[in-house]
């Protein structure tokens, strides 16, 4: 028993690393690349890796001067380790990361509160939909929602401690991750730090801690030696085309609409679920309260009195408060840029996880906030209980006029969200604090663990994934010219097959006639949508195969088509 006492911040994050391999490891190679970002993501690496050319990021042939090379560099290194490109070796460094980010928040937390406390936000971070599903996706997301997240731990260990070699250690993993958050992500991944960093500082009364020369120089150092090579030797290679283009991925009036940020709000209720409505309840309870709070703090801006006002705080209100500044300003970028770059929605989860869990561990071991919580368990575990039925009575339905292969999540679907929301719900009405929160967790493993894997491959059955990957093997087989007439690029058509695919960018139906009468060898995919229109403008082919989305289809000789319209029909005799 001593024992355990005296270790005990070592056997829950043993318990930690288990839950995390649950959620996202198990199943990892069971299912392809998931159309159209992770396929872009490995299409880049496979490329690069091909080419053994470490230095340029293409696609299709193409460059691409706005992606920074950090996240291939790594997922190469693993496939070199693996001995080849496969699903295991290309996503396994994301869900380490995954569990880096995991581990560093226990930890940071732990020091600056409580065990408790640290676990409660953790288990809510990990079992948060965005995590569970990015986690096992090869793209840069996870990889800069963790590193930003490191930096912005490692600022509170600045502000909260007052060991100056810890201090000094904190600084070089600010500046450390920061460049490879800017090599991961360009210049978002340098700037929403950056401004979270100094507003966390000013609130705290400790600016002139950023510009002190024992922190700003090394710190400074570390940062150019890792940032400036990769984009000086672009510029030396291609010069103002490389800048333009880098500069143009982040203008404003680019990506700003009232639309995108309506589609970055749900992005985040989804990818925080199944805590968003916890959050999204105590947040409306305390909004004005909190954004009030926060501008009278500000009212007197100098930074001795903002000192004084900092020292009068609890711990647990300075961490808030600095979670509080981490979340919006996160915010603002993700409403600015969220609909283009997924990576900055999914960031906003980490302040909010330490929100979220500040009100869970007042609810689980002070017995406090039972009114919000019980909305906030009660309405999504009724969205759950409705969903399963409707699964349940309507699949037959749904998955003759819609989908195919929704039979198969049937079972997990009663167990899932049917079951395990029924008993949140009782608990919530009993009062058994501990059983709705682990009833989340619960939950969220069994959809990773039991049928994550169904998940990817039913998205892939029906979004008409599986028909590119085999259209592009048939290419690959027949050894010819694979041609794209669809509105978006799909890269599971660049993965698979193995040379540059022509993509046509606009649904321009002469470019297909043209295209297919002066390419005659060519297999080209369509959607069948798009079939009638072909028929209706007299255009000859040669349908190859038939998927659910898409078909494949090559030129027809016209003179091959009189023939077989002049041919009597065979009498077969039995």
């Amino acid at each position: 028993m001593n024992y355990l006492k005296k270790h005990n911040g070592l056997i829950l994050a043993g318990i930690l690393l288990i839950i995390c391999f649950l959620l996202y490891f198990t199943n990892m190679g069971s299912y392809p690349f998931i159309d159209t970002d992770e396929t872009k993501f490995v299409s880049i690496a496979k490329e690069m890796l091909n080419n053994n050319d470490w230095v340029n990021v293409k696609l299709n042939g193409e460059n691409l001067f706005e992606m920074p090379p950090f996240v291939f560099w790594l997922i190469n290194s693993f496939c070199i380790m693996f001995g080849k490109i496969s699903n295991e070796a290309v996503r396994f460094p994301i869900s380490y990361c995954s569990i880096f980010g995991i581990l560093a928040l226990f930890l940071v937390l732990k020091q600056i509160l409580t065990k408790t406390y640290s676990l409660i936000v953790s288990f809510i971070l990990l079992t948060s939909l965005g995590f569970v599903v990015f986690a096992r996706l090869a793209t840069n997301d996870i990889l800069f929602t963790v590193f930003t997240m490191v930096i912005i731990l490692s600022t509170y260990l600045v502000i909260f401690s007052k060991n100056e070699k810890k201090t000094t250690f904190c600084w070089f993993c600010i500046y450390l991750f920061t460049a490879i958050n800017t090599l991961c992500a360009g210049l978002l991944g340098f700037l929403l730090p950056l401004f979270a960093i100094l507003t966390m500082h000013i609130f705290s009364g400790n600016l002139k801690e950023i510009i002190k020369p024992k922190n700003i120089l090394p710190g400074l150092v570390i940062f150019l030696l890792l940032v400036l090579p990769w984009p000086i030797i672009m510029t030396y290679k291609y010069g103002l085309v490389f800048i333009k283009d880098n500069l143009q991925a982040y203008n404003l009036f680019n990506y700003i609409s009232i639309k995108n940020m309506l589609i970055t709000i749900g992005i985040f209720i989804l990818g925080f679920s199944p805590w968003a409505f916890s959050f999204l309840w105590i947040l409306g309870q305390k909004l004005k309260d909190t954004v009030m709070s926060v501008f009278s703090y500000f009212k007197d801006n100098s930074q001795e009195k903002l000192k004084e006002k900092w020292k009068k705080l609890s711990k647990v209100d300075k961490f808030l408060s600095l979670n509080t500044i981490v979340f919006f300003t996160a915010l603002i970028f993700a409403l600015l840029y969220g609909a283009k770059y997924t990576y900055l929605i999914l960031f906003l989860i980490f302040p909010a996880a330490c929100l979220s869990g500040h009100y869970w561990y007042e609810y689980i071991i002070k017995k406090e906030h039972d009114k919000s919580i019980f909305f906030a368990t009660m309405i999504p575990n009724l969205i759950f209980i409705i969903c399963s039925l409707i699964g349940i009575f309507g699949h037959n339905i749904l998955n003759t006029w819609i989908f195919q292969g929704l039979s198969h999540l049937l079972i997990p679907l009663i167990i899932i969200f049917f079951v395990i929301p029924v008993i949140s719900i009782f608990a919530v009405l009993l009062k058994g604090r501990i059983v709705p929160f682990t009833a989340n967790i619960i939950l969220m493993i069994s959809l990773s663990f039991v049928i994550t894997p169904t998940i990817f491959n039913f998205i892939s059955l029906n979004s008409g994934e599986n028909d590119l990957i085999n259209f592009a093997n048939i290419a690959n087989k027949e050894k010819v010219e694979l041609a794209a007439y669809i509105p978006s690029k799909k890269y599971s058509l660049v993965y698979y097959y193995d040379k540059p695919v022509i993509f046509h960018k606009n649904n321009d139906i002469k470019w297909l006639k043209e295209y297919i009468n002066t390419n005659k060898q060519a297999y080209i995919v369509v959607e069948i949508k798009d079939m009638w229109d072909i028929e209706e403008n007299k255009i000859i082919y040669t349908l190859l195969d038939t998927g659910k989305r898409y078909c494949l289809i090559k030129y027809m000789d016209p003179e091959l088509l009189k023939k077989e319209d002049t041919e009597e029909p065979q009498i077969i005799l039995y």
